[in-house]
C-alpha cells in the first residue's frame, strides 16, 4: 500500500479495503493494467455497436472501396470471399407435392434464373446473389426494395428486385423520435419495443451528383418492402462494416512499403554504367557514350574506366511479405494462398486443412446471412407474387434448411467424389443434395438420365461398370504437390 492507500486505510478502513480489493482484480489481468506496454489499449472503449459504426461507417466504406479500387489485394479478397460464398449461386429446394414443386420450379425458373427478376435487367437471381456479396464485403450493407410491375407474357411474376448500396439509407436519421414512440438509427426504424419497422431511403445515391434535394430528403420504406442484407457481428448491431477492416491500417502501411521498394529497384536499375576519368582533360567537344547498344565498342583514354552499377539486393523482402499478407487473409478470413494465388508450399495435408478451415468461414456467410436475411424473404415475395398472378393457389414452403449452398472446389477429384458416393450408399446424404451443390436442378438430371437410357437401350448401346478406386491413405512424408505427388 502507497501513502494515499494508507491514509484513506486510516480515515475510512471499508474505503481502503476497497480500494485494495479493485487493485488486486486489476493485477489479475495484466492485459488491464495501465502502462507504457498498454498504451495500444487507450482508444479502447465499451460504447456499443450502434455507436461505433455511426462513427466509422461512412469513413470505413470510403477507405474500403479505394482499397478494392486500387490495391490488388484487396481487390483479390473481395472477389475471393465473393466466388466462395456464392459460386454457382444458392438454390432452393422447395416442400411439397410432386405436381406443385414441378409447376414452382418452372415459375422459378422463369422468373429466378433469368433477368426478369433483376429491376435493371442485368443479372440471374444468382448473378444478384454474387452482387450483394460482394457489396457487403466491400461496403459493409446491401439493401433489396421490392418493385412492384405489371406481368408480362415473358414474366408473369409481377415483382422485381431492385439492388441498392448502403449509402442510400439516410445515416442521418439517427437517433431521431416519433410520436407514436418509434425511433430510429442510422436510418434504420424500430417502434417503441424495438421490432423493426422499415428503412428511410434516399430516391438516388446521395453522392452521385443527382441534386442536393435527393441528400436530404429520404422516404420510409416499411420492411415487408425492403431487405437490408449484412453480417451481424455484435448483438443490437442494426448496420454492417466492410470485410478487413482490422487489416486497413497494414494493408495501406503494406502497399507503401511495395512503392517504395519498386521504385528503389526502378531507380538503381536505371544507372547501368559510370564512366571514371580526369575531368580537367576532357574537351567539350568528346563524345561521351550516353546508352549501351548491343555488339558496340567504345575505346577508352587511358585515364578512364567503366564500372557498372549493382541494384541493391532487396534482403528479406519475401518473407517479410509473406507474413504481412498473411495478417491481411486473416482479417478478411481466407487464408494466404486463397489471397495470393500462391500454391508453391502446399501439400494436400494441409491443403485439405486449409479447405476446411475456410469452408467453415464460408458456410457461416451463406447460412447464418445470405440464406435467412436474403433467399428466405426473396421467396416469399416470389410466392406472393405468383398468387397474385394466378399462377399459384397454394404457397410452397422453401425454409432456411432447404437451400443448398455450392460445394467447395475438390482438392483430390478421384478421392471425394469417391467419398461423396460412399455418403450417398450410407445415408448420410442425398444425390439431389449433391446434385444441388453441383449447382443442377436434380430433376432435370433425373429425367436426362432416364432419356439417355431409353436412347441407348434402343441403340443396343450398353455402359461398362464403373468401379471406384480404393481409397489410398496419404504418404507420411507429405512431399508438395507441385513436385507431382
Amino acid at each position: 500500500m502507497n501513502f494515499i492507500d494508507k491514509t484513506i486505510a486510516y480515515i475510512n478502513p471499508k474505503a481502503g479495503l476497497n480500494r485494495q480489493i479493485t487493485r488486486e482484480k486489476l493485477r489479475s489481468y495484466e492485459s488491464a493494467s495501465h502502462g507504457r506496454r498498454t498504451k495500444m489499449f487507450d482508444q479502447a472503449q465499451s460504447s456499443g455497436a450502434n455507436l461505433e459504426i455511426s462513427q466509422a461507417l461512412t469513413t470505413l466504406r470510403d477507405r474500403s472501396r479505394s482499397f478494392v479500387r486500387n490495391n490488388g489485394w484487396a481487390k483479390r479478397a473481395v472477389q475471393a470471399i465473393t466466388r466462395n460464398v456464392v459460386g454457382e449461386g444458392i438454390r432452393p429446394a422447395p416442400i411439397g407435392s410432386k405436381p406443385q414443386i414441378k409447376k414452382v420450379k418452372a415459375l422459378w425458373k422463369t422468373w429466378a434464373e433469368s433477368t426478369e427478376c433483376d429491376y435493371f435487367g442485368k443479372n440471374t437471381f444468382y448473378g444478384l446473389q454474387a452482387q450483394i456479396m460482394h457489396g457487403i464485403a466491400e461496403g459493409g450493407d446491401i439493401i433489396v426494395i421490392k418493385r412492384r410491375v405489371k406481368p408480362t407474357a415473358n414474366n408473369p411474376i409481377p415483382i422485381k428486385l431492385q439492388l441498392l448500396e448502403g449509402d442510400q439509407l439516410d445515416h442521418f436519421k439517427d437517433y431521431s423520435e416519433y410520436d407514436n414512440g418509434s425511433y430510429c438509427r442510422m436510418g434504420v426504424q424500430f417502434s417503441k419495443s424495438g421490432l423493426l419497422e422499415g428503412y428511410w431511403i434516399f430516391e438516388t445515391h446521395p453522392t452521385d451528383g443527382t441534386g442536393f434535394y435527393n441528400q436530404t430528403n429520404s422516404e420510409f420504406i416499411s420492411k415487408d418492402d425492403c431487405i437490408h442484407v449484412y453480417e451481424l457481428l455484435r448483438i443490437g448491431q442494426v448496420r454492417g462494416i466492410p470485410m478487413g477492416v482490422s487489416a486497413f491500417i497494414k494493408l495501406g502501411d503494406f502497399s507503401d512499403y511495395e512503392d517504395a521498394q519498386l521504385l528503389r529497384q526502378k531507380i538503381a536499375a536505371c544507372y547501368v554504367a559510370f564512366v571514371k576519368g580526369d575531368d580537367t582533360e576532357r574537351k567539350d567537344t568528346d563524345d561521351r557514350v550516353e546508352a549501351i547498344e548491343p555488339g558496340a565498342i567504345e575505346y577508352l583514354k587511358s585515364n578512364e574506366e567503366v564500372t557498372f552499377g549493382t541494384p541493391p539486393a532487396a534482403e528479406g523482402y519475401a518473407e517479410y511479405t509473406k507474413k504481412i499478407l498473411q495478417g491481411i487473409a486473416a482479417a478478411y478470413g481466407i487464408t494466404y494462398e486463397t489471397l495470393t494465388m500462391d500454391y508453391s508450399n502446399v501439400n494436400f495435408s494441409s491443403g485439405r486443412m486449409a479447405k476446411i478451415d475456410i469452408s467453415g468461414n464460408f458456410r457461416a456467410l451463406q447460412y447464418n446471412m445470405l440464406v435467412p436475411q436474403l433467399c428466405v424473404p426473396v421467396w416469399n415475395w416470389f410466392m406472393e407474387g405468383a398468387i397474385i398472378a394466378g399462377a399459384m393457389t397454394t404457397r410452397i414452403q422453401c425454409s432456411c434448411t432447404d437451400w443448398t449452398a455450392p460445394r467447395v472446389q475438390m482438392l483430390d477429384p478421384t478421392k471425394e467424389t469417391a467419398a461423396r458416393v460412399l455418403g450417398i450408399q450410407a445415408g448420410l446424404t442425398t444425390l439431389s443434395e449433391c446434385l444441388r451443390e453441383d449447382g443442377r436442378d436434380p430433376d432435370d438430371v433425373f429425367e436426362e438420365l432416364a432419356s439417355d437410357k431409353l436412347k441407348l437401350d434402343a441403340l443396343g448401346i450398353t455402359l461398362s461398370s464403373i468401379v471406384l478406386p480404393e481409397i489410398i491413405d496419404e504418404p507420411q512424408n507429405n512431399q508438395n504437390v507441385n513436385k507431382g505427388n
